[in-house]
Formats: C-alpha cells, structure tokens, sequence
C-alpha cells in the first residue's frame, strides 16, 4: 500500500466541503484531479470513501471509520516533518524571527543588513504579526525568537527585556508651537488622541496614566498600527502617544516629539523565546549585537526632570 500524503488531503478537504470542486480549490487542482486522487486512495484501502450524487458527495459507513484515523496520520506527518525542517534550520544557522508590524518594517530590516555584514553565517527570516499572534507561533514552532513590547508573563514563555523605551507625544510641527517642551499627562488629557486599539500593552500603559490625569475616555481615533497612527498625525488628525523607538519614522513625516513627565513612563521592548526550544547557533550574538543597535534608537533627549535625578 502507498497511501500519499496528497491523496489523504485531497480525501480530508472533500469530507470537509463534501464536495470535489471546493475541495479541489484548496488544493489548486482541478475538479478531476481532485476525483483521480480519491478514487485512487479507494483502489489502495478496497472500499469506498465516498457516496458521489449531482449535488454533493457524503462520506460512506467505511469512509467515516476512516476519517479521524487519515487526520491523524497527516497530522502526525507534517508535525514530524515541520520537527526535523526545524532542526536542519538550526544545523544550518538560520533563526526565524517575528515582531510587530512596525518594528519589523522600520527598525529590523536596517538591523539585519547591518548585521549580515558581521555574521554571514546566521540566516534571519523576518515575519511580522500582532503581539498575541506572535506568542501563538511561538507555541506553535513557527519562530524561534518574537519581538514584542509584550509586558505580560506568558506560559511557557521566557521574556528578556531587550530595549528600553520611553513615551512621548507626536505632533505636527506647527501644531507643537502650543506645546511646552515637556508635555504633563493632565495636560494631554484635555487633547484629541489617536491610539492603539483596547487590549494593545502601549493602549494600556497610556490608558493607565491618562485615568490618573482625569481622563477615561478612549482616544477619539483607534488605529491598528504604529506606523497609521504617526500618518493620522502627520494630517492633523490629532496627537498620539508613541514610544520612543519610533523617533527616526516620526521625523521623517516633519513631526515633533515632546517627552511625556509627571510622570515619565519608560517600558520595554522584550526578545520572547519558547523555553523548550531549542536555539541556533549564534542566536546569543545575534541578540547582544540587537539589544545595541535598539538602545541607539533612543535619539530624543530625556526630559529635565529626569536629567536632575
């Protein structure tokens, strides 16, 4: 018996859709193909799988034994196959990293040009996704390391800080003439914000201190990424809290940024690792060479007050 991995999906997809055609499009086949790979899954196990009508094909007494035993072997097939890809990666020095939008598009592609000069040896994928999409693709094996301002504990998880951060306030250049050199929370209470939607760690730092300051209404406009809130500013939409990593993208859109006191609030940036995973090769320096080259991204100046401490 030779069972292909390809007859089992094309056997699984058609019980799911019950249907040839629809089945058939997730596997980018034709309708014929798809019935050329069940009937020969048929001729191999004896049976039939099917009862085919005009309008849809239902699963036989014999293809419904056989259901959950064909998901479980290819579950078990491409488990075990994404286990050893995974293993010849490390072998071969390539280190899958994940990050937030924003800093995988502004911050990360510099980072990894840079470092590729100094250690060709390490190859770097780049795959960029939410923060709690990235945690999920750390348990699922698809990253060996995620980037994220995550500041909750997560299961399973081990969450090292890798670059400090502090909040500031963006706006327009002719807009920050009314704005002091340094912006109190209670003042930017009384302002039309564009922030992150609720559940982002940065929404909920920011969220936090603005309800000390008086103020628990949400930001006036909601935008799901970093890089859309700095547009939405750059128009006169409104202002935005930002961490300080975004700097060198908040000047190249002519904006100004004004640190955030009374009081200032720093967090991190934090390298996220699954704790039963094991590293490739030059992962260690990889992070040390990362750690220096965010730290450097802290171009504004820290506020007076924090310069008298």
């Amino acid at each position: 018996m030779n069972i292909t991995s390809r007859q089992l999906k094309a056997f699984l997809l058609t019980a799911r859709y019950q249907s040839f055609s629809r089945a058939a499009d997730q596997l980018y086949i034709t309708q014929s193909g798809m019935s050329v790979l069940v009937r020969e899954l048929e001729a191999q196990l004896g049976f039939r799988l099917f009862e085919r009508t005009t309008r849809k094909v239902m699963l036989t007494k014999f293809g419904s034994k056989f259901l959950p035993i064909a998901d479980k072997s290819l579950l078990e097939l491409e488990q075990a196959a994404a286990n050893i890809g995974r293993s010849a990666s490390a072998e071969k020095g390539e280190l899958s990293i994940g990050a937030t939008p924003f800093v995988a598009a502004d911050i990360l592609p510099a980072a990894l040009a840079s470092y590729a000069l100094r250690n060709p040896e390490l190859h770097v994928r780049l795959i960029d996704a939410e923060g709690a999409r990235l945690v999920e693709m750390l348990h699922a094996g698809e990253l060996d390391v995620a980037v994220t301002a995550l500041h909750h504990d997560t299961p399973g998880v081990r969450r090292t800080p890798l670059a400090r951060f502090s909040m500031m306030v963006i706006a327009p250049r002719e807009g920050a003439l009314r704005l002091a050199a340094e912006v109190r929370w209670e003042d930017l209470a009384r302002e039309r914000l564009i922030g992150f939607p609720a559940g982002n760690p940065i929404r909920e730092v920011v969220d936090e201190h603005l309800a000390r300051a008086g103020r628990r209404e949400p930001p006036e406009v909601v935008c799901n990424y970093l890089e859309t809130q700095i547009a939405m500013v750059e128009v006169g939409a409104g202002l935005a809290v930002v961490p300080s990593f975004a700097t060198a993208a908040c000047a190249k859109r002519g904006l100004a940024a004004r640190p955030l006191v009374a009081p200032q609030v720093t967090g991190n940036v934090y390298w996220l690792v699954s704790r039963s995973r094991k590293l490739p090769e030059g992962t260690e320096s990889f992070n040390a060479f990362l750690k220096d080259y965010m730290s450097a991204l802290e171009c504004e100046p820290a506020p007076r007050a924090a310069q008298a401490a």
